[in-house]
């Protein structure tokens, strides 16, 4: 991937956070697995207010997000004015990224987006954190423990040491630590402001912090996703999508 790729439109594709912890007294329990709620749906859409922040450089916008459940997240961003700037496709191995301030457009795979990070990204995580949902699903390796007013939940998924932070009295995930194996690199995702939305509880507050190596050093970046209107649906919806023959591919 081009190093000259506007980092921010990264960012808002991803959306992600971290920070490590060591958990201690951790045992396999399939009995625990009751104590988690997440959101099952076929169709789900919020409107979102995105703030992103890299050193003295802010983003501030609007976004509109649609799910197809496991196959396709799609995005529209737009600033404060209302114009869209950026249209975003995301499916099980692309994303596509539309840049109309620009007239461009790029396209990438996960592996190139988890280079461009020093960080394994793919569409799961990308879809837990928009939801709320654990970042990989409970098998036989999850282990699991009570600790005051959390069930915790330690799980390995390739170079990922994932840690989730269960809340006992909603069954909601609060906080989420992913550290990569062999990196400095870590991610740390916070969740508030839970509301009901159809039979979910729906977090409408997501706080995300990345630290990662860059050429330069390491680098901190972090987004908050306030949520509204979030809407879950067995109705198909529309994810409209087509790039204008004059714009270009970013090389």
């Amino acid at each position: 991937m081009n190093s000259k790729l506007p980092l921010y439109l990264l960012v808002l594709t991803v959306f992600f956070t971290s920070c490590k912890k060591d958990l201690v007294g951790f045992k396999s329990k399939k009995k625990d697995i009751s104590n988690i709620e997440e959101i099952d749906f076929d169709y789900f859409q919020t409107r979102t207010k995105v703030r992103y922040a890299e050193g003295d450089k802010q983003v501030n916008g609007n976004a509109n997000i649609r799910i197809r459940k496991d196959s396709l997240i799609w995005f529209s961003i737009s600033p404060s004015i209302g114009l869209e700037a950026t249209r975003v496709m995301i499916t099980k191995d692309t994303a596509i990224v539309i840049n109309r301030m620009d007239k461009e457009y790029y396209i990438f795979n996960f592996e190139e987006i988890s280079r461009y990070f020093n960080f394994k990204i793919d569409y799961e995580l990308i879809q837990s954190i928009l939801l709320g949902n654990l970042a990989r699903p409970i098998d036989d390796r999850t282990q699991m423990a009570k600790e005051n007013n959390y069930v915790m939940l330690k799980q390995k998924s390739g170079p990922l040491d994932i840690q989730s932070f269960v809340l006992a009295d909603n069954k909601k995930i609060e906080t989420v630590l992913i550290n990569e194996d062999n990196t400095s690199n870590f991610m740390t995702l916070k969740y508030s402001n839970f509301e009901q939305t159809n039979e979910y509880l729906f977090p409408k507050i997501c706080q995300l912090n990345l630290t990662y190596k860059a050429k330069k050093g390491p680098l901190v970046t972090s987004v908050n996703l306030e949520h509204n209107k979030a809407e879950i649906s067995d109705k198909p919806l529309k994810f409209p999508f087509n790039i204008p023959t004059k714009y270009e591919a970013f090389k």
